[in-house]
């Protein structure tokens, strides 16, 4: 009976192999288009890991068909661009409430921009697959080649003008847990490439190789790799107790307010009131810091007096007030710049004091400033930025330090997706500052996704990361990745937490780009095992 069942179940697996390396024309892109948008599953907020690996190994198989058809390497990058098509369709379609938030007159510009966004990002993918099938084959050495051709896509989607590393592979894995650990040894881009092969691996059941047993090897060594993964995971979580920074209290304001409704310049005042309530619902006694969000406050705040003036009044002689905001300067040669900053004002005797800034170092493309802004312009596009034509980066980043507070690194936005963004070495900080302005993205996944970027960064550093967002998730999340304080996106409020203490860096830090080209030189030499 049980035999019966096993032969039946490979049965059907063959069927499935042999129709979706089969598939022709429209049906096979419409294939790669629902195999790419289902993986996105394995992405936050669900994690459903399985259906990541499930559209890799329809991906393996299209491309199988692929290279057995005519004009392969055409096919072959036709098809992994409807695949990333779908995937990145599924898993950025977030990006398009940016353009409803910031007026209706930005709408009909959301589907093209979209669509261009989307096909961008894919032909990188298309490249991916023409190389592929250039060095394809129909037994086990194919996965070795899936696996470091649709890493070096991900590595330059990651890389290429300012990067966009959004939702990589390796991010499938939940982050605090077990598989996830493995970040702080092979990093972010270490562990995609493991997930990629291990992923891509069942697709290997069915090729060419004489043996079952060649056949399976790849499927063999990635059940190797995930379980040293899982092992290292429940050890390293199983001794993973870290203590507080003593003297230190922050108050960590979240706030939810509608993004129009802020921009309103009749709601400036509202929205100044509304942080101090929150800000000050429990006695200022009680903590050493204040942080607000990335671009808590409509206005320029160091050019608005009255602003200043009520923060002053309400902070007098208490905690120091960490925020972002965008403020104005003047270029030497008369120009006038806008950065999007954060600063730390300090109020003794009721004075606001700068203690420091930092301006954002990595922008985000049409939302911050505007690529080819010359060509752009031509074509009548504005940028998304709420002030001017756009803001001016900052210079690279580095760590910061004020009174009564451990040195930390300040990261704006999507700056926390950036593997590598913060300083090591000597700079390497205690802890990391990532604030935000997630109202633009409303009740999407995008949220969360930016969260689990916040959580990978704690894990691959080995420090914690404290998150002040506009609706979004904030909190404090620890070295290992975990959540200990978490306020979801709806959530607005404060709370009062400490700093957990650093962790000696982490093996990636030192060793993890070696492992990354170890395991690349690994898959390179599975590639020309000799078949059999």
């Amino acid at each position: 009976m049980r035999d019966n069942i096993v032969i039946i179940i490979w049965q059907k697996i063959t069927a499935l192999h042999a129709y979706t390396s089969g598939v022709r024309g429209w049906r096979a892109h419409l294939m790669a288009f629902v195999a790419g948008a289902a993986g996105v599953l394995g992405q936050a907020p669900f994690h459903l890991w399985p259906m990541a690996l499930l559209s890799m190994v329809v991906l393996v198989w299209l491309l199988d068909g692929a290279f057995s058809g005519p004009e392969p390497i055409r096919a072959g990058a036709a098809r992994a661009f409807s695949f990333a098509y779908g995937q990145f369709f599924a898993g950025l379609y977030w990006i398009g409430s940016a353009f409803i938030s910031r007026g209706p007159e930005y709408i009909p510009l959301m589907p093209f921009a979209l669509a261009l966004l989307m096909a961008g990002l894919a032909l990188i993918w298309a490249v991916a697959g023409a190389i592929a099938v250039r060095f394809w084959c129909l037994d086990q050495r194919r996965i070795a080649v899936f696996a470091l051709t649709f890493f070096g896509a991900e590595w330059v989607r990651g890389h290429f003008l300012t990067g966009f590393p959004w939702n990589l592979p390796g991010m499938v894995w939940n982050p605090g847990g077990t598989i996830s650990q493995s970040a702080s040894v092979f990093g972010i881009w270490g562990l995609s490439l493991v997930t990629l092969f291990v992923f891509a691996a069942p697709a290997a059941l069915m090729g060419r190789a004489r043996t079952f047993w060649w056949r399976a090897l790849p499927t063999i060594m990635g059940l190797g790799l995930f379980t040293v993964a899982f092992v290292y995971g429940v050890n390293r979580l199983s001794n993973a107790g870290t203590g507080e920074q003593p003297g230190v209290r922050l108050r960590v304001v979240q706030s939810n307010i509608d993004q129009r409704e802020k921009w309103n310049p009749e709601n400036r005042e509202a929205v100044l009131e509304h942080y101090l309530r929150i800000s000050t619902a429990l006695p200022l006694d009680k903590v050493s810091h204040v942080i607000w969000p990335e671009g808590a406050l409509p206005t320029l705040l160091l050019e608005d007096s009255h602003a200043l003036d009520r923060i002053a009044e309400t902070f007098r002689d208490g905690p120091v007030l960490i925020t972002g905001l965008t403020r104005r300067e003047r270029a030497g040669n008369g120009e006038t710049l806008y950065r999007n900053s954060l600063i730390a004002l300090s109020f003794a005797d009721g004075l606001p004091r700068v203690e420091t800034v930092y301006d954002k170092h990595h922008l985000v493309p049409f939302g911050e400033y505007m690529p080819f802004a010359d060509v752009v312009a031509r074509l009548g596009v504005e940028s998304l930025a709420v002030l001017g034509d756009g803001y001016t980066p900052g210079p690279a980043p580095s760590s910061m330090q004020i009174a009564d507070l451990p040195v930390f690194s300040p990261q704006i936005c999507y700056e926390i997706a950036y593997s590598g963004f913060t300083p090591r070495d000597e700079g390497r900080p205690d802890w990391i500052l990532n604030i935000s302005n997630d109202s633009w993205f409303g009740s999407t996944t995008g949220p969360y996704q930016h969260l689990d970027h916040s959580r990978f960064r704690a894990i691959e550093e080995g420090l914690p990361v404290v998150r002040s967002v506009s609706s979004g998730i904030a909190g404090v999340i620890d070295p290992f990745g975990r959540m200990r304080v978490r306020l979801d996106r709806k959530a607005d409020r404060a709370v009062d937490t400490a700093i957990p203490l650093p962790l000696a860096a982490p093996i990636n830090k030192r060793f993890g780009g070696l492992f990354v080209l170890f395991l690349v030189g690994v898959l390179f030499l599975f590639r020309f095992l000799h078949a059999r």
